[in-house]
């Protein structure tokens, strides 16, 4: 059985809404339909939880339509973020086939974390790993939904790159040295790799373009907020915000 992690061992919920939450997935696994009716009734075992952060990456993403630049995904985890960024790029942009998502992660879970941060037994290095071979499934998905949007044919625009950000993410600037970044959404957690993947991203971000941090006023995982109030608020022009839908979630603008 996977080990739990946090995502699932931290909850607000009382016993009674993890009874409900139980029952909805036992729902979900032996909704009597075919396969083409259960995926055009998802939104029947959707969480408003789970809405509420597509929500969120869609009013980010609504923030970048005029701007030019790619979009990364830094501690993709299993790769939500991005496909929900792709779908929303055949809806609001179906044209703009030069809006390419990069992935970043280890796949192997958290790793980097130093004395800034507050490890724990279900926050630590290998928190969030995936299935060996991950990186090539996201990469898979992540071309079917590009298939099934409008002009499928153009599709293979976005990139995996499984190995720790502090390598991948400068070689990957290297190598493309054309690309910026409209939207860059960091979620790894640990205080030294979210450091100098945001000062990489930093460089690149167009004006107006938008670092958006998951974690950034959670205090068990003090990572994010870290780097905000040592190195971003009184150092860059920026302005900050947090979501509508999903509090959590805050993002820096770029003046």
């Amino acid at each position: 059985m996977r080990k739990e992690h946090e995502s699932t061992a931290i909850t607000y919920a009382d016993e009674r809404n993890l009874a409900a939450r139980a029952e909805l997935f036992r729902v979900l696994k032996s909704y009597p339909a075919t396969d083409a009716e259960t995926e055009r009734s998802l939104g029947l075992f959707l969480r408003a939880s789970l809405l509420a952060r597509i929500f969120a990456i869609r009013e980010l993403y609504e923030k970048i339509l005029m701007l030019p630049g790619i979009i990364i995904d830094l501690g993709t985890w299993r790769g939500q973020t991005a496909v929900v960024c792709e779908n929303l790029r055949a809806i609001f942009e179906p044209l703009h086939f030069n809006r390419r998502i990069v992935c970043l992660d280890t796949f192997n879970g958290y790793q980097g974390f130093s004395s800034k941060d507050k490890p724990s037994d279900l926050h630590k290095d290998g928190t969030y790993k995936v299935e060996k071979d991950y990186a090539l499934f996201l990469e898979r998905l992540l071309a079917l939904h590009e298939k099934n949007n409008a002009m499928g044919h153009n599709h293979g625009k976005h990139k995996v790159f499984k190995g720790d950000c502090r390598a991948t993410l400068p070689k990957f600037f290297k190598e493309n040295a054309n690309e910026v970044v409209a939207l860059a959404f960091f979620d790894v957690n640990s205080f030294t790799p979210t450091l100098a993947s945001f000062d990489r991203v930093y460089e690149r971000l167009v004006p107006g373009g938008i670092a958006a941090f998951w974690q950034l006023t959670r205090d068990s995982i003090p990572a994010e907020g870290m780097v905000y109030a040592g190195e971003i608020l009184n150092k860059r022009s920026h302005t900050i915000h947090r979501s509508q839908f999903y509090p959590g979630l805050c993002y820096v603008s770029k003046k």
